[in-house]
């Protein structure tokens, strides 16, 4: 169950039952009925967008590479084989995706970060340029990225803060907190 994404329904009672619907109920490959998706290293902070239900993550990477992962019933996000988008401990040219892979929507590099920390969309209304981007931010360097949900452009840098970032938060209104050692901060236009 390490590295996966588990999906049940919880009863008022405290019990829970598998959702008829998990892509792998019944016993199917990875074998247990609760993984809607598997194949991450680290997830770190996961949310849904409140628009479409749409889950993402970020999943911190082992040695170069961080990673924001759109999270689909069944999907394998490579771990072990792939790291970001190359090959991990594999022997060059002896690489290729597992079954069922999926890319990651955006990686970066130990160059840029060390952590990757997981965000939200965007649903607010005082930066509208971001509505339906993923906010998440690297927790050592501070930079806070977006990377838009509906194509396949590169990743934008919004900020470089100086602050080591613990998580983000989602207030009703759709803006974002961000939370730092010094402070909770509301992203917004400087």
């Amino acid at each position: 169950l390490l590295g996966s994404v588990l999906r049940l329904d919880v009863d008022p009672q405290g019990t829970y039952s598998i959702p008829p619907d998990n892509p792998f109920a019944g016993g199917g490959d990875p074998g247990n009925d609760l993984v809607w998706a598997y194949g991450l290293r680290n997830p770190w902070r996961m949310s849904a967008d409140r628009l479409n239900g749409e889950v993402w993550l970020g999943d911190v990477g082992q040695d170069n590479w961080e990673e924001v992962d759109k999270i689909e019933a069944g999907g394998n996000y490579g771990w072990n084989v792939f790291e970001g988008n190359t090959c991990y401990n594999a022997p060059p040219g002896s690489c290729s995706p597992p079954p069922s892979y999926t890319p990651p929507r955006a990686a970066y590099g130990h160059s840029a970060g060390q952590a990757i920390t997981g965000g939200y969309v965007y649903r607010g209304n005082d930066m509208l340029e971001l509505d339906g981007w993923y906010v998440y931010a690297d927790a050592y360097s501070g930079r806070i990225w977006a990377v838009n949900t509906g194509d396949t452009s590169p990743p934008v840098q919004l900020l470089l803060t100086g602050e080591f970032i613990y998580s983000f938060a989602e207030l009703d209104d759709g803006e974002l907190l961000v939370l730092t050692p010094s402070g909770i901060y509301r992203l917004a236009h400087v």
